[in-house]
């Protein structure tokens, strides 16, 4: 398929709105339950109406594809009440709703590392199951949207899933071997710091572990394949290999609530930009401020004809208008380096 052609199928799924249909089957979410959603046939069942074989042959990702064309996404406010029925009341049908509504998440987000692994249908899998983790860990009061949250685990199982598949050998699932893969760079760093040479022995004792165990994934960690340190698709600068989450791990709601946060003070960064009418002003902010190689005082001037110093002043005054912006639209807790700066 071309990337036109993608393009146009993608489209036209996000334009489909058409209601759920009702269903009395509750959810498993039972630890079990949730491994056997893990298979597509038991998420498919999950999922009301029916496709016929006609319109999508005997391929099993068109079948999916086009189950989930019957389902509309709910608004943030109806997603907020049925979280929290499930909170209050472990109502499975509430449950079960919010994961089938939140579905084409997944498809959206395993589209995404499809480059990593062919068979989308594999990462789809994976990601059903963390949107059902979610689904048991999310709490509504949190002032964290679902959506957000359930992208966390979404991603975690799916990357989980690459870790382990990836990889010439296994890095292996038990809670020694996650705990070193995710941690083990950072140990490293950790003893450095200390004045350390961060030997297996160090390591093993710093992460509490068996010293073979060190040597056996440090090999395999410092020869990696490439996806583990390509930066994780929409994640700013953040690797796939320091997305990992385990115990050790940020929270949940904080990452979900830092996303939302990053989320809106770009769309004000963005805004604040298309208010600003005077030539010059818009030259300092994108070509200076907000730029990531930004233009000196002196060749702003230059360009201008003022000084240095009228150019500094300006920016100054932006910098106040911008802040006062932020904190109106956004509220106390913003926080922005350049805004701290000088």
């Amino acid at each position: 398929m071309t990337r036109m052609a993608r393009d146009e199928q993608n489209q036209a799924d996000s334009d489909i709105d058409v209601e759920i249909l009702e269903d009395d089957d509750s959810l498993d979410l039972s630890e079990e339950g949730l491994r056997e959603a893990e298979e597509l046939g038991d998420l498919s069942l999950m999922m009301t109406g029916g496709v016929s074989s006609d319109l999508v042959g005997s391929d099993p990702l068109s079948a999916y594809l086009a189950r989930l064309s019957h389902i509309a996404p709910l608004p943030a406010e109806e997603q907020q009440k049925l979280a929290e029925r499930y909170k209050n009341d472990e109502d499975a049908n509430a449950a079960k709703m919010l994961i089938i509504t939140n579905l084409r998440l997944v498809v959206k987000i395993a589209r995404e590392y499809q480059r990593r692994w062919t068979n989308l249908l594999d990462l789809i899998q994976e990601g059903n199951v963390g949107l059902a983790e979610a689904v048991t860990r999310y709490d509504p009061y949190r002032g964290v949207k679902f959506t957000s949250y359930a992208q966390y685990w979404i991603r975690a199982m799916i990357l989980n899933y690459l870790m382990n598949h990836l990889h010439p050998v296994r890095i292996g699932s038990s809670r020694a071997g996650r705990k070193l893969f995710y941690n083990l760079k950072k140990a490293r760093r950790e003893l450095i710091r200390r004045g350390e040479e961060p030997t297996p022995a160090l390591i093993a004792e710093y992460l509490d572990v068996d010293e073979a165990e060190v040597v056996r994934v440090a090999q395999q960690l410092d020869s990696p394949p490439v996806y583990m340190d390509q930066t994780a698709p929409g994640l700013d600068k953040t690797t796939i290999g320091e997305l990992m989450a385990d115990e050790s791990a940020e929270d949940p709601e904080e990452w979900a609530a830092n996303r939302e946060m990053g989320s809106q003070i770009g769309a004000a960064i963005k805004a604040f930009g298309e208010s600003l009418d005077d030539e010059r002003e818009q030259a300092i902010w994108t070509q200076r401020m907000i730029a990531e190689d930004p233009r000196s005082l002196v060749e702003l001037g230059d360009e201008f004809g003022v000084s240095k110093e009228r150019i500094r002043q300006v920016e100054v005054q932006i910098r106040e208008r911008f802040k006062k912006y932020l904190l109106s639209n956004l509220g106390d807790d913003v926080r922005i380096n350049f805004l701290e700066s000088q």
